[in-house]
């Protein structure tokens, strides 16, 4: 599984919006071409947006391929 198509599969299962999952710490353009696998996302970035959830980073570093 790729970074995007995680991030995709976490926002749906938290019943999330592109905007929502953004945060502000991204646009929205942005995380969705991210999900999309047309821009890579900083590690930084994604542990950011990862960590204001409350979604486990290990657990989600785990289903990359």
């Amino acid at each position: 599984m790729t970074i995007g198509e995680a991030l995709k599969s976490l926002r749906l299962h938290a019943d999330m919006t592109q905007t929502e999952m953004a945060a502000g710490i991204v646009t929205e353009s942005f995380y969705s071409k991210v999900e999309r696998g047309v821009h890579a996302i900083d590690a930084d970035v994604l542990i950011k947006i990862l960590t204001i959830h409350h979604f486990d980073v290990t657990r989600f570093f785990a289903q990359i391929s």
